[in-house]
């Protein structure tokens, strides 16, 4: 499977970047040039810094559900209200962005790109490693239930995330809360969101949903890790895929927090018998948080 996307962090009309994320990026870029040791310090005392002023608390789609910046392991997410929650407390999931990071930088039609222009699919891709899935499959949301089924004590601790790594059935939950940590890791400023109104594809009904909002160099993006964009070759059969990210405006960004609905339209593409790619378009509907 070939890296695929064209860097989406700049898709917007111009906006003042964020000094943090220039800043962190910069950062970033000398430490992939040093030992593995170094890294591994750079990563526990840069998860150290951000976990001082994390919050302590709950989210949920029928509780709090809008968090900015980064989740430290004592803020607990639930997937729903009859399980138990769990946190975000390892750092191989830092580690495992360092690793793709490397390969995007070591591919053809990605070496020569700066950072700034490779982390969104690199985001998208380190993601996909840690959980070891992609996209949702058949009989993903069945293994996740069942693996939520099994923690549903009341006096069981918190789910750390390590027990989802490489388990395959990772779904938004999980994989937005991941996105969230790995964005503020390296500078980005958004808000997760957990919402029990999205509609994806539009037509479809209404559940809860995890994503990400976004404020981006350039302007504001939804961004819904657990749901990418696609590549199909004729067969229909995944050769690769990237973020699925959505420009909007200031106004659509202050409607979803507010608790309203916004829709965007989504792009896949499928490669037709004379290598063409055909775009495929759908609909998504995605809302704001519960209002209080």
């Amino acid at each position: 499977m070939k890296f695929e996307g064209p860097p989406q962090f700049e898709s917007q009309p111009p906006k003042e970047r964020s000094p943090e994320y220039v800043k962190t990026l910069a950062e970033l870029e000398q430490v992939l040039g040093t030992s593995e040791k170094e890294q591994t310090e750079f990563i526990e005392k840069r998860v150290a810094a951000l976990s001082q002023g994390a919050e302590v608390g709950e989210m949920s789609h029928i509780g709090r559900g809008i968090h900015k910046g980064f989740l430290g392991s004592k803020m607990e997410i639930r997937r729903n209200m009859m399980v138990d929650p769990f946190v975000l407390d390892d750092p191989d999931l830092y580690a495992d962005l360092f690793e793709t990071i490397r390969k995007f930088k070591e591919a053809e039609g990605w070496k020569e790109k700066s950072l700034r222009e490779i982390m969104p699919n690199a985001i998208q891709w380190s993601l996909s490693k840690y959980f070891g899935n992609i996209a949702a499959g058949s009989n993903t949301e069945m293994q996740n239930r069942e693996f939520y089924l099994d923690h549903t004590s009341a006096d069981s601790p918190s789910i750390s995330i390590k027990e989802l790594k490489g388990k395959g059935f990772a779904v938004c939950a999980e994989k937005a809360a991941a996105a969230q940590n790995l964005l503020t890791f390296v500078g980005m400023e958004s808000e997760l969101i957990a919402s029990s109104g999205c509609r994806i594809p539009a037509e479809a009904g209404e559940e809860a949903h995890y994503y990400i909002l976004v404020h981006g160099p350039k302007g504001d993006m939804i961004y819904d890790p657990t749901n990418p964009r696609l590549l199909l070759d004729k067969e229909g059969k995944l050769t690769s895929y990237g973020p699925a990210m959505y420009p909007i405006t200031e106004e659509q960004s202050q409607r979803l927090i507010s608790g309203e609905s916004i829709t965007i339209e989504h792009t896949d593409d499928k490669v037709d018998e004379g290598g063409q790619r055909i775009p495929d378009k759908s609909s998504r509907l995605y809302a704001g948080p519960r209002q209080r």
